[in-house]
């Protein structure tokens, strides 16, 4: 995914699937306040339960 991909879903609910460290998909409801770039980690979800990293996401689905 996309920064830009990734920006048509800021200010809203979504369901975020992603793959962990281990390579499991692990899902997540969470409000994406923002999409930003951190320094030597890459593009980034800033959501309200956790920060996921762009390159983990596999898919967002948008609640609403």
């Amino acid at each position: 995914m996309t920064i830009p991909e990734a920006k048509a879903y800021v200010g809203k609910d979504c369901s975020v699937t992603w793959r962990d460290r281990h390579g499991k998909e692990q899902i997540m409801t969470t409000h994406i306040h923002d999409v930003t770039f951190v320094p030597l980690y890459g593009a980034c979800l800033v959501g309200d339960v956790e920060d996921i990293y762009l390159e983990k996401v596999t898919r967002i689905q948008p609640l609403n």
